[in-house]
């Protein structure tokens, strides 16, 4: 078990920053779809499960936008890896 945080910004075309929001916004939408469990932040979503599938839903993520008509998209993926596995819930356990 793998928490990954996905921070996707699609640069171009976009007018406002509303239309920013709307490829985000879908990018999230494969994070709920996926059957992981994940918390949306104010700069990304942290995803929790098998590093493969985590892997794999990174790269669905980062590819959405250009299926939204984006010409380039820069997308930022930092995994926390331990031993024996890592939770959102175990990492934030002094914080809430």
């Amino acid at each position: 078990m793998v928490i990954a945080d996905i921070a996707v910004m699609p640069l171009r075309p976009y007018g406002c920053e509303e239309e920013m929001y709307k490829i985000v916004d879908e990018c999230i939408e494969l994070a709920k779809k996926s059957g992981l469990k994940y918390e949306i932040g104010a700069n990304s979503t942290t995803i929790e499960g098998d590093l493969d599938d985590v892997f794999e839903l990174s790269k669905k993520i980062h590819l959405l936008p250009f299926e939204l008509g984006c010409e380039r998209v820069i997308t930022i993926v930092r995994v926390d890896q331990k031993k024996g596995g890592i939770t959102i819930d175990e990492k934030l356990q002094h914080h809430r």
